[in-house]
């Protein structure tokens, strides 16, 4: 076997060659994914980063809505035991001297859920003046209670266009003795 013999200026090409191949190979195998790894978390990072600023700020609006739910929720096992809409309702008509305008009233009871059930009432009242149904809902609104006007509507008198009729319907929430 015969070994061949380079010249000096064959092997500095031999050895340029190597590193030449060996420059090659670590820059595809090893500097280029790393280079594409670090352009994909330059753009991932400021998205995720978008991503963590929004759930933060859900996760704060969460517990402010949670703070206010368990504030409602003590506010309403907390309201008087001995509390009845109808009767409130009925003590604000009085006080109004407007007893003769009630045309109807009516109480309804929704259960929610298992922990709570809501009673509203239904107040049709006639020929009152624009007025009176506000004081009637102001009075109402600027009550301790745990009230809510759920619905209101009010048309011109068909007898007297200076009057009105409404039907207002009022809310509370009581919490439930029934268990499930």
């Amino acid at each position: 076997m015969k070994i061949m013999r380079l010249t000096h200026r064959e092997r500095w090409l031999v050895i340029g060659l190597i590193a030449f191949i060996g420059v090659c190979t670590s820059l595809v195998f090893g500097i280029r994914p790393a280079i594409e790894r670090v352009e994909t978390l330059s753009r991932v990072i400021p998205e995720r980063q978008r991503e963590l600023d929004e759930l933060r700020a859900r996760s704060e609006e969460y517990l402010v809505l949670r703070t206010s739910l368990d504030d409602l929720e003590r506010k309403i096992t907390s309201e008087e035991k001995q509390f009845e809409l109808l009767t409130f309702l009925e003590a604000i008509i009085t006080e109004l001297h407007l007893g003769e305008k009630v045309a109807t009233m009516k109480q309804e009871t929704l259960l929610l859920n298992s922990k709570y059930y809501e009673i509203i009432v239904e107040t049709k009242l006639e020929n009152i003046t624009l007025g009176q149904l506000v004081e009637f809902l102001l009075k109402t609104g600027d009550s301790d209670h745990l009230l809510q006007i759920k619905t209101l509507y009010a048309k011109k008198n068909a007898t007297s266009p200076s009057s009105l009729n409404a039907v207002v319907q009022i809310s509370t929430l009581k919490p439930s003795k029934v268990n499930f």
